[in-house]
């Protein structure tokens, strides 16, 4: 078994008075090690480093210290920002809620047609920050397993319970997966359902009752701006109304 040491170790072990005997070599290499393992191991989980090997395997990379120390080391930047960023949405979710439990229906349907104009982003986005901020609030993921990106969190609101419990059984419930792998697994788990609903004669396609569902929301949102602009426009008349009927009077 070959053991690496580095060149201060050599050093020492070239340059000490003391007699180099067996005991005293490995004194010096046990301490060396430590040191290696404190100031200069790249730490490296397996599955990164077989993806590693995967991807650079042929360019030298995986051989290349320095360079790889660089990647690992700014991944673990990127990571750990990326992973504020989902805490960061998930806190204007929670606020976009908050504002809305403080506005009256009417304020909360203006608010949503003029989000563009009043926030960072337009209602779309909004939407999707309520939603992801209402699925934590119901207990379905806890904040630390939420993916970072909105979008792949907001995949899981749309996923069932059945779903959601084959994606975190298939590590997929985690900050760092992103919403095409989500996307892709919600697709192919209702593929398999269907298929197997298909065997035992009754076919129920999620698919398309999830399509229905958004439909519906959809229309009645609508119907709810028109509700509230015919409201608003009853109250004009009305006080036209009690103006010209105070005159007459």
């Amino acid at each position: 078994m070959t053991v690496k040491i580095s060149r201060s170790a050599v050093r020492k072990l070239k340059g000490s008075d003391e007699p180099l005997t067996a005991e005293r070599a490995s004194e010096i290499m046990a301490s060396d090690a430590r040191s290696v393992a404190q100031n200069e191991l790249i730490e490296i989980d397996e599955g990164l480093l077989s993806t590693l090997k995967e991807v650079f395997g042929d360019t030298g990379l995986i051989e290349d210290e320095a360079t790889l120390r660089v990647l690992i080391t700014q991944r673990k930047i990127i990571y750990r920002n990326f992973i504020k960023s989902g805490h960061a949405s998930l806190a204007m979710g929670n606020a976009l809620l908050s504002l809305d439990a403080s506005l009256t229906e009417e304020q909360r349907e203006r608010l949503k047609g003029s989000s563009d104009r009043i926030l960072p982003f337009g209602d779309t986005v909004a939407s999707m920050l309520r939603g992801v901020a209402r699925f934590v609030q119901a207990g379905k993921v806890p904040e630390d397993q939420l993916p970072a990106s909105y979008s792949a969190a907001y995949v899981l609101t749309s996923m069932t319970d059945i779903e959601l419990e084959a994606a975190r059984s298939n590590g997929l419930i985690r900050p760092e997966v992103g919403r095409p792998r989500l996307l892709k697994f919600r697709k192919e788990f209702r593929e398999r359902a269907n298929a197997s609903e298909a065997e035992k004669g009754g076919v129920i396609d999620i698919e398309k009752l999830v399509s229905q569902r958004a439909r519906i929301n959809s229309r009645r949102r609508k119907l709810s701006s028109e509700y509230f602009e015919l409201s608003r426009e009853v109250r004009e008349i009305s006080q036209v109304l009690a103006k010209l009927q105070k005159r007459a009077g």
